[in-house]
């Protein structure tokens, strides 16, 4: 049985201890012993926790039970450890997924030195019911570890991208969609019935996002809007357009800034932000991004002047 120190006994530093190491999970041990874990949150919100997670090689040893207080999905950056469990012996190493999963306890060893460096992602558990299927009684996930592929490391790569820049739509959608990548089984497109209603949320979506695209939109509040869940939502949008929410709102966004782009030629950070970009510098990436130019290059070219006086004559009346 895991124990804990009284609560008189549990200084300020080992409390710290403790929450870097629900990242991860509780373990079976001494709590006068250093843990050698150490955790960073990158991303916060009422669907999706994002945490950087160190651990030293002396972290584990598989002398101690651990167990993990909430599903987790560990994607595992650098570094190798073993994992044992009732299922087996599983090696995770940057090539791997690992599921901790509440109902499993699990051993943790480091037979490589240097430790291990993970993302870990937990949803909220409406989230996981909606993404998990088939697994057994009382558990939430059906596996301990699934190998990767060129899509789920990529999706990996670009979640650790977006959470530096703190955009809700672009971490809490790439997030959802390593999830279903985790989750569910290969499955061919959406056909008859199933596609008519993804199609049918997809239009509801655009709907939505072109009445309110200038400003903040997040996926809780689409999906609430439309009264089904961020993950259905995601998937559903996805299915019907080939493409992500997160890539409709930002072409949206610079859609509607070419458009006024010539009226503002000394008011860049005015577009910016009359569009819905967070900052002049975030508009210039996605303005270069998908133009391939940044706006004002666009602007010196000789092809816009023309533009710019017939948008100023329409300003000016």
């Amino acid at each position: 049985m895991p124990r804990a120190a009284p609560d008189d006994e549990r200084s300020g530093a080992v409390q710290e201890s403790d929450s870097r190491l629900a990242a991860k999970g509780s373990m079976d041990r001494d709590m006068r012993d250093p843990l050698p874990l150490a955790s960073r949150t990158l991303y916060s919100s009422a669907l999706v926790t994002v945490t950087d997670v160190v651990c030293s090689a002396g972290c584990g040893g598989a002398r101690h039970e651990e167990w993990c207080d909430a599903a987790t999905l560990a994607f595992v950056r650098s570094g190798t450890f073993v994992r044992r469990d009732r299922m087996g012996r599983h090696v995770a190493d940057a090539t791997r997924v690992v599921f901790f999963d509440p109902a499993e306890p699990y051993m943790v060893d480091h037979p490589v030195p240097g430790g291990d460096h993970c993302t870990s992602l937990r949803f909220d558990p409406g989230t996981l019911r909606e993404a998990v299927r088939g697994a057994a009684a009382g558990r939430i996930f059906g596996r301990s570890t699934l190998a990767g592929n060129a899509e789920l490391h990529l999706a990996h790569f670009r979640l650790l991208a977006a959470a530096r820049s703190r955009d809700p739509v672009l971490v809490e959608e790439i997030a959802l969609r390593l999830l279903q990548l985790c989750t569910e089984d290969e499955a061919g497109p959406l056909r008859g019935a199933a596609a008519r209603r993804a199609a049918a949320l997809a239009a509801d979506a655009q709907v939505l996002i072109a009445a309110s695209f200038s400003r903040r939109v997040t996926l809780e509040d689409l999906s609430r809007s439309l009264g089904v869940s961020p993950f259905r939502l995601c998937r559903a949008f996805r299915a019907a357009n080939a493409g992500t929410l997160h890539q409709h709102l930002t072409q949206l966004r610079l859609a509607a800034a070419l458009e006024r782009l010539p009226a503002y030629r000394h008011h860049l950070t005015e577009l910016a932000l009359e569009v819905g970009f967070s900052s002049h510098s975030h508009f210039t990436h996605a303005f270069r991004e998908y133009f391939g130019t940044s706006p004002s290059s666009l602007l010196h070219r000789r092809g816009l002047e023309p533009a710019q006086a017939a948008v100023g004559a329409r300003r000016g009346r």
